[in-house]
């Protein structure tokens, strides 16, 4: 059967290439062109766990679009591709992946216009994310159907629905575990202006399917299925002073999910209320939220990312109301200084919470004596009800001057404040960086950036996550030099695109949902072209870290070399490429996977219209 479908679709792609030596295809009121390339060559893999595989290869890839009776009335365009690999191209596929993506839209100017997209891909390489690092290669299917149609009616409500389906599933090279996961979403919505009022409505419902299969090597498999709806109506309405506006908005959430044998629901209301007054000298906004469900909200804004809600978190009734009003002045031309005021109400597992934070800011911009620098410092004040809690800061300064040929930069940005999400606790954030820029003869120029990262909840040790990385590079007119490092670690969750920091502290989260992770990865390139028909590009990318949780301790590692050479004569391209990959976890009851391949091959590139 898959012998029968790859001839089918060799003979499409053979009609594909043959449309364009016609420039354009018309049949009666259709019109359609296509333009591509197609090529072919000889090429081989081998390694430690397959056998040696030369043979002569295929690959295309191209573009048809085109339009029937009118462009405004059905466009479409699809572009399909095949045997594309990284050997024999720019694309950064270690395997041979095909595939196609398309659209088609329809009544294009109208009352009723509308659009439906699609993509199918096969074999492609993927990551398994790692924050910081990059990350794990995988390899999977995954295809995906979009479509969506408006009413736009003159003096009636307007009308929008739409609903995609995407489902993709790869496996972790180097192990034998797998992920699959579908996501599934219908959306309606609609807007009207009434009486100066412009008034907005919607529904989302969305359904997502997830099973993880020894992920990072625990064996067994994890199942997850969710689904939720939301609905929302916000109205605005200008006000006939000062620039300023009003807006009040509500919603309401409810999410049910279950996860290998444990299941998790709830339903979250949201009203919302802002009013933003223009005054010349001290504008105003004030704002204030009330949600009845703090932990309902939580797991909504996961299953809205793509993620399932965390199991083994209790779910006691919790309840918030914040009150929020700040300014700003300028008191001199390079000087601003912003002050605000909030105020939290809290009820959380049987107990009441109030907290009120007072915080001023300071911006300024120095233009004379220190050129190119700004900065912002201000502190936070928090008091509960026990007394006052804590005085936080914030703070951030930016700089940048040039020297003769030397271009510098430089960035700080500090904050340590009192989240108010779950219940209160601190949290403490710092980054930091710096760039460097030199013309050094000619076209030559170095450029160098360094940077880190620090996010911490202050109530644990060793709950956040932190990061540092260096580039450098060094440019001609015809070649460019680069390496990179980056490392990071820290705490985080999982989830079917890999693991992302922990988005709580430690103390809110069930241990089985925790994974600590710690990693390096550093690499380089070299890119030439002696002339414009020559190209030359080579890159070595290595990583290595270990994951660690309640159930399993996991080493990973990857390294990759990658060569390629293209040399253009007219229409034609000749290409010679190779990749030597190598990848591998310690807890997989598998062999690490180790593969090397080559190609030599030429493509003809044609162009329709």
């Amino acid at each position: 059967m898959q012998g029968r479908l790859r001839c089918l679709w060799l003979a499409g792609l053979a009609l594909l290439w043959a449309l364009p030596l016609a420039a354009q295809v018309e049949y009666g009121k259709l019109h359609a062109g296509a333009n591509g390339e197609l090529t072919g060559g000889y090429g081989g893999d081998f390694g430690d766990q397959q056998t040696s595989d030369h043979s002569l290869g295929f690959g295309a890839n191209g573009t048809i679009n085109g339009y029937y009776y009118n462009p405004r009335f059905i466009s479409f365009s699809v572009q399909p591709y095949y045997g594309r690999s990284q050997n024999n191209s720019e694309s950064q596929s270690i395997t041979d992946s095909s595939g196609y993506m398309g659209t088609v839209n329809f009544f294009g100017g109208s009352h009723f216009p509308g659009f439906v997209s699609f993509n199918q891909n096969w074999n492609s390489s993927g990551t398994f994310g790692i924050p910081g690092e990059a990350g794990l290669i995988t390899k999977g299917d995954s295809h995906g159907f979009d479509v969506g149609w408006n009413v736009l009616l003159p003096g009636l409500p307007t009308l929008s629905i739409g609903y995609f389906d995407t489902s993709s599933s790869s496996s972790l090279l180097g192990s034998d575990s797998s992920t699959a996961s579908t996501t599934r979403n219908l959306n309606v919505g609609s807007s009207y202006r009434l009486a100066g009022f412009s008034l907005n409505g919607g529904f989302v419902h969305t359904n997502t399917d997830t099973n993880l299969t020894g992920v990072l090597g625990n064996g067994e498999t994890e199942t997850a299925t969710d689904s939720s709806n939301s609905y929302h109506l916000s109205a605005i309405r200008k006000l006939p002073f000062y620039h300023s506006q009003f807006s009040v908005g509500a919603s309401r959430s409810s999410y049910s999910g279950a996860s290998d044998g444990s299941e998790e629901n709830g339903t979250t209301d949201n009203v919302n209320a802002n009013l933003n007054l223009g005054f010349p000298k001290l504008p105003v906004a004030i704002s204030a939220n009330y949600t009845d469900n703090i932990f309902g909200s939580f797991q909504q804004q996961l299953i809205n990312s793509g993620q399932a809600p965390l199991p083994g978190l209790e779910n006691p009734k919790s309840r918030s109301l914040l009150v929020m009003a700040s300014t700003f002045y300028t008191v001199l031309p390079h000087l601003t200084l912003n002050g605000y005021v909030d105020h939290t109400e809290q009820y959380f597992n049987g107990q009441d919470y109030g907290l009120t934070q007072f915080g001023i800011n300071v911006n300024y911009n120095f233009l004379r004596r220190i050129k190119g620098l700004t900065f912002m410092a201000g502190m936070v004040d928090s008091a509960d009800q026990q007394g006052n809690t804590r005085v936080g800061f914030v703070g951030n300064a930016n700089y940048s001057r040039t020297f003769g040929r030397w271009e510098v930069g430089s960035y700080f940005m500090y904050d340590q404040d009192v989240e108010t999400l779950l219940v209160t606790y601190t949290t403490s954030t710092m980054n930091y960086g710096a760039s460097v820029k030199r013309d050094l003869y000619h076209d030559l120029r170095w450029v160098g950036v360094v940077s880190a990262g620090r996010s911490v909840f202050e109530q644990q040790a060793g709950n956040g996550s932190q990061s540092e990385s260096f580039t450098s590079m060094l440019m001609g007119r015809k070649f460019a030099l680069s390496a990179n490092y980056t490392q990071s670690n820290g705490t985080s969750i999982l989830t079917a695109n890999g693991l992302v920091p922990a988005p709580l502290p430690v103390s809110l989260l069930s241990a089985s949902n925790l994974i600590v992770y710690n990693g390096k990865s550093y690499g380089g390139s070299f890119r030439v072209n002696p002339n414009r028909n020559l190209l030359i590009n080579t890159s070595y990318s290595k990583s290595e870290g270990n994951t660690v949780s309640p159930l399993m301790l996991s080493s990973n590692g990857t390294t990759m070399y990658y060569g390629l050479a293209e040399y253009r004569l007219r229409k034609m391209l000749f290409t010679a490429g190779c990749t030597k990959f190598r990848q591998s976890i310690s807890s997989s009851s598998t062999l690490p996977s180790v593969v090397t391949s080559y190609y030599f091959g030429v493509t003809r590139w044609f162009k329709g219209f």
